[in-house]
């Protein structure tokens, strides 16, 4: 009875660590940067990014991608020269 228990507690465990959202420390700077820049900017809690590109040249990383919100908006969105400080373009209903 003690392994079914046990058996049980594990599974249960593995399920509850599999649907737990990513940690802090699990996410890049540069999103995290991003994440709160375009709170503060757009009004934007940001849902999840598309088409990201990360290119590191040294010490400087450099990011493009596109943002998408909770509330449906979406913007393209580049670091400056490697740093943590985006550039934020709305995307509207033409292509960007």
């Amino acid at each position: 009875m003690k392994k079914l228990i046990t058996a049980g507690a594990m599974i249960a465990f593995a399920i509850t660590s599999a649907t737990l959202p990513l940690l802090a420390e699990d996410i890049p700077a540069w999103q995290l940067a991003l994440q709160s820049q375009l709170l503060t900017e757009k009004q934007c809690n940001l849902n999840y990014l598309t088409n990201v590109k990360v290119q590191e040249l040294g010490a400087i990383t450099s990011v493009e991608a596109r943002a998408h919100c909770v509330n449906g908006q979406a913007y393209d969105v580049r670091s400056l020269s490697g740093t943590n400080k985006f550039d934020i373009r709305e995307c509207g209903i033409t292509i960007c």
